[in-house]
């Protein structure tokens, strides 16, 4: 059974941001459904999603959005689907991903995204385990990894494709299209139309709407559920925050199975009634991203590091007299940061000086970037270095963090004018925090989960009273600005006695250019040590460029003339670090991690201890060396 919501009240002893007072459509949604049915309501003919096919952009307006859905919500009901039952998605971002969820929850089911880069027997998990009624599958890909599985699932009655392209000759009674179900629906809602309204008037608030399933770090997938009132509540005071209009653009690209994407471009489109555009394929956010040029981007940390370093490959590439002026207008920037990240005007001579550089190099490169128009800009789901903040604040950029999870929703945030490098931001209004004796941050609000699914002890661990416990180390210091130490289960202690936090060191290793990823060892070792992973597409520009032949990455790797360019962004890091906390030694992995291998998660976070164990050999000739 769900845990019963802790009331949520105002921060004991760490200060708040300003709340608004929520608007009155706000108030009036009690549940998911009704607040997509009222936004359909009030924006009609305005438009709500644009999805990209083959080059060109196709707008769906809200009315024809509240069609598809109503549609996809009969079919459910068509095929058996009961309240409180589970459909599972599986599929990368496109419209018919929002269908199916709303679909899902105006029939009273319950949504399970899974992402789409899971491996057959990872989606078979989370199938079997949320017990899923009815599979949506994107494309022949998808399909097949749900049929390797099917003999499997006992509970799972239908697979519905969206693009059956390749599957049009398939003959089997468990599968139809996305279409055939729209049509079942259609049919349906000419016998029963009451119907629907009739399901959706028995949801209660506090009924399950959404299984968000964790990416699994540190074992298998937990199943955390979100009410209607949770999931609606937990966006509110983000929501309050901020001046949104029907105007704002966004750019959904972020698997739709993580709290970021389906809160910033599903939920929050309806509660704002902003246009979400849909990227054409992961591969192409980069070009797409400068045809919307939206007005508001979220991204994790290695997004904005890939903004950067195609800032620094493009203007290697550029003739000297653009390095000159990038480089002179990037330095004004930088000389103008620490007064705009205080909200501060600077001083008139630099105002002018920065005045001629953003028309001269920073707003061009702003737009090259498609991020022109930026007025919310947001870095959050893992640590990101002060370096790459400061960064995109020289550029012209105002981006902020954002710290929250899966089972809290958004509950810190940098506020504006008052950025502080380093720190995370100020806890948002109705969100309360606290540490217990090992520094763990625990937090209660609005936006809490239920419990796990079918794991009443996972619960009755991480739910300690009303007060859900992060697995982050951190504190808050005098001004009420969270500041995080890493997880707790990544802290380390040297065989010295050092206790060492490795996210932060991680996180300026990371923000070279040149590193995708670090992962530090040292636990119980006499020093630290890293594995390294190459950004392939910057380090194979500077062996271009330098004039050193290469075939592929693995073969970059082995390169002295690459060992030593690591080797110097590694000192430089270790210079910010005491000696005991320096990385006394690194080996460059031969290729970039992949969650198809499990080294990443789907969120692209790294498996630390899957990764020692599968590298134990590079691990050890690092200390067989320095012991000879």
């Amino acid at each position: 059974m769900p845990m019963p919501r802790p009331t949520a009240s105002a921060s004991a002893g760490v200060e708040l941001l300003d709340a608004l007072p929520p608007d009155q459509e706000e108030r009036e949604a009690a549940t998911i459904p009704a607040l997509f049915w009222e936004r359909v309501r009030r924006s009609g003919n305005k438009v709500a999603l644009r999805h990209k096919d083959y080059g060109i952009w196709n707008e769906v307006t809200w009315t024809e959005y509240g069609e598809q859905v109503r549609a996809c919500a009969f079919g459910l009901i068509n095929l058996g689907l009961q309240p409180g039952e589970r459909v599972a998605i599986l599929s990368e971002d496109r419209p018919e991903w929002f269908y199916a969820d709303l679909g899902t929850q105006c029939s009273g089911g319950v949504a399970v995204g899974i992402y789409a880069t899971n491996s057959a027997e990872q989606c078979r998990y989370i199938v079997e385990h949320s017990e899923a009624r009815v599979w949506f599958v994107e494309d022949q890909e998808q399909f097949d990894k749900a049929m390797q599985v099917r003999d499997s699932l006992p509970e799972l009655c239908w697979i519905v494709v969206f693009d059956p392209k390749g599957l049009r000759r398939v003959d089997d009674p468990m599968v139809l299209t996305f279409d055939a179900l729209l049509e079942q629906g259609r049919s349906l809602e000419q016998v029963e139309p009451e119907l629907l309204e009739q399901r959706m008037a028995a949801i209660d608030p506090d009924d399950l709407a959404i299984l968000f399933y964790t990416s699994g770090t540190t074992g298998p997938p937990k199943g955390v559920m979100q009410s209607h009132r949770s999931f609606l509540e937990g966006v509110r005071p983000f929501r309050a925050t901020f001046d949104w209009n029907q105007g704002d653009e966004v750019v959904v690209y972020m698997p739709l199975c993580h709290l970021g994407e389906r809160t910033c471009s599903f939920l929050l489109g309806m509660v704002c009634g902003y246009t979400a555009n849909f990227i054409e394929t992961p591969d192409t956010l980069f070009r797409d991203l400068k045809e919307v040029s939206p007005t508001f981007f979220f991204g994790v940390p290695r997004t904005w590091e890939k903004f950067k370093a195609r800032v620094e490959i493009g203007m290697e590439e550029a003739t000297w007299v653009k390095r000159w002026s990038y480089k002179l207008s990037l330095k004004v920037g930088y000389h103008c940061c620490p007064y705009r990240l205080r909200g501060e005007s600077p001083p008139l001579p630099l105002r002018l000086l920065h005045v001629l550089a953003e028309f001269s190099v920073l707003r061009k490169l702003r737009k090259r970037l498609g991020l022109e128009r930026l007025q919310n800009a947001f870095v959050g789901a893992a640590p990101v270095a002060p370096e790459v903040v400061e960064f995109f604040w020289a550029l012209g950029v105002p981006l902020r963090e954002l710290y929250g999870q899966t089972e809290t929703g958004i509950t810190v945030m940098t506020p504006e004018g008052k950025v502080r490098l380093g720190k995370i931001g100020l806890p948002l209004p109705g969100v309360e925090f606290r540490t217990d004796e090992e520094q763990e941050i625990l937090c209660r609000g609005p936006g809490l989960l239920q419990g796990y699914f079918k794991n009443p002890e996972l619960t009755a661990e991480k739910l300690r009273e009303g007060w859900f416990a992060s697995g982050d180390q951190g504190y808050f210091d005098e001004e009420g600005y969270l500041v995080l130490d890493g997880r707790v289960k990544d802290m380390m202690i040297t065989s010295l006695g050092r206790n060492v936090a490795p996210q932060n060191l991680e996180n300026m290793l990371k923000a070279s250019s040149y590193i995708m990823d670090a992962v530090l060892v040292g636990d119980g070792k006499p020093f630290l040590t890293a594995l390294i992973v190459l950004d392939e597409e910057t380090v194979s520009h500077y062996a271009q460029t330098h004039n050193i032949p290469f075939a592929n990455l693995a073969d970059l790797a082995r390169k002295p003339e690459i060992v030593r360019l690591i080797d110097g962004e590694v000192q430089k890091v270790n210079r910010n670090w005491s000696d005991r906390e320096q990385v006394r030694d690194f080996r460059i992995l031969n290729w970039e991690l992949s969650s198809e291998d499990e080294e990443l998660t789907p969120t692209l976070k790294v498996r630390r201890f899957f990764l020692c164990q599968k590298y134990a050999d590079l691990i050890e000739e690092m200390y067989r060396k320095a012991e000879a």
